[in-house]
């Protein structure tokens, strides 16, 4: 299946679109891949998948993830020291509370 279609942006097809792969700091090749398509849409997708799942943006919404990205709106600080599991001392009969969903996703 080269061509995905979403409701509201259009059709995109993985076939013909220009894709690059992202790159960690060091230079050696990340997990994602970058797709731009003839009619301007912006696709994300594993590059260990690329049958797989993918995420359509238009330019300007792309255009405000990259701002974004450059801004710092996404950079998260180390949670590695962080405890998964939080105790409520409050209460002595309380049941220790699962934060897991608190917790970042592991990288």
């Amino acid at each position: 299946m080269t061509k995905r279609e979403h409701p509201l942006k259009g059709e995109f097809d993985t076939a013909t679109a220009r894709w690059e792969r992202t790159t960690h700091e060091d230079g050696t090749p990340a997990a994602l891949e970058i797709g731009y398509a003839d009619n301007g849409l912006v696709a994300l997708r594993m590059a260990e998948d690329p049958d797989g799942d993918i995420l359509i943006y238009t330019p300007s919404e792309w255009e405000a993830f990259v701002e974004g990205v450059r801004d710092g709106e996404f950079d998260l600080e180390s949670w590695e020291d962080e405890p998964i599991v939080e105790i409520i001392e409050d209460d002595e009969e309380a049941e220790p509370v699962n934060r897991a969903e608190d917790a970042p996703a592991s990288k």
